[in-house]
C-alpha cells in the first residue's frame, strides 16, 4: 500500500458538478489517501495498534480529513502547526479508497487536501450517495 496514484481531482470536481455518483465512486474507489494520524500518551503506555485518523469541523460539518499524496499531508502539517504541537508525534497511514469508505462514520464527510489549491470535500449527504451505490448501507 503507500504507493502514491495520481489524484484526478477535474475528474472529482467534474463529478460533482454533473452530480454523477457513479463516476465520483470510481475515482475514490480507485485511488489511496494518506489519513493523519496522532499518537497520544495513552497509546503509546499502553501499546495500542488503534489507527485513529484526523478529523475536522469545515463548514460546520465534520470530516475525516484525507490526502491525495505526501506533499498535500505534509504541507498541512507543516502549515497547522496550530494542531500539531510538539509532544505530539504525527504519522500518517496509507488506506485504499474502499476500505477508508467502509469504515467511514455515517455522521462523516470526506475532505480532500485541507488547506490547499486542490481541497475538495464531499458532506455526509454525498458519503450516503456512495456508499448506496457501493451497497454498503
Amino acid at each position: 500500500m503507500g504507493v502514491e496514484s495520481e489524484f484526478n481531482h477535474r475528474a472529482f470536481h467534474d463529478a460533482v458538478e454533473q452530480n454523477d455518483i457513479a463516476k465520483l465512486t470510481r475515482q475514490i474507489v480507485g485511488h489511496q489517501f494518506l489519513l493523519i494520524h496522532l499518537a497520544d500518551e495513552s497509546d503509546q503506555a499502553n501499546n495500542d495498534e488503534i489507527l485513529g485518523a484526523l478529523t475536522a469541523e469545515y463548514q460546520g460539518m465534520d470530516y475525516l480529513v484525507a490526502f491525495s499524496n505526501q506533499e498535500h499531508a505534509s504541507e498541512f502539517v507543516e502549515r497547522r502547526t496550530d494542531l500539531f504541537d510538539g509532544e505530539s508525534e504525527v504519522g500518517g497511514f496509507w488506506v485504499d479508497g474502499q476500505t477508508m469508505l467502509d469504515y467511514l462514520d455515517d455522521e462523516l464527510g470526506l475532505l480532500i487536501n485541507p488547506d490547499s489549491d486542490q481541497q475538495r470535500h464531499l458532506d455526509n449527504d454525498w458519503i450516503g450517495k456512495i456508499l448506496d451505490e457501493l451497497n454498503l448501507m
